[in-house]
C-alpha cells in the first residue's frame, strides 16, 4: 500500500490526480488541505471508503464534478 507523500507516515487513502507523478494523500493530510481551502478535487480513492468524499462535501465550497 502507498504511503502518504506528505506525513510520509499514514497509508494512502486517495491519489492526487492532478499532481505529475500522481501524489498520494493520507485522509489526515488530504482534510488539512480541505480545511486550508486548496482540497483535492480529482483523486482516485485508494481504498473503499467513502470517507474523503465526506469530507469534501462538508468542508469544501469547491464546485466537485460528479461521478
Amino acid at each position: 500500500m502507498a504511503v502518504c507523500a506528505e506525513c510520509r507516515t499514514a497509508p494512502a487513502a486517495i491519489e492526487d490526480l492532478d499532481a505529475q507523478p500522481p501524489r498520494p494523500w493520507c485522509l489526515t493530510c488530504a482534510t488539512a488541505l480541505v480545511r486550508a481551502g486548496d482540497p483535492v478535487v480529482r483523486y482516485r480513492a485508494l481504498d473503499d471508503s467513502d470517507a474523503y468524499r465526506h469530507v469534501l462535501a462538508g468542508g469544501s465550497t469547491q464546485a466537485l464534478p460528479f461521478r
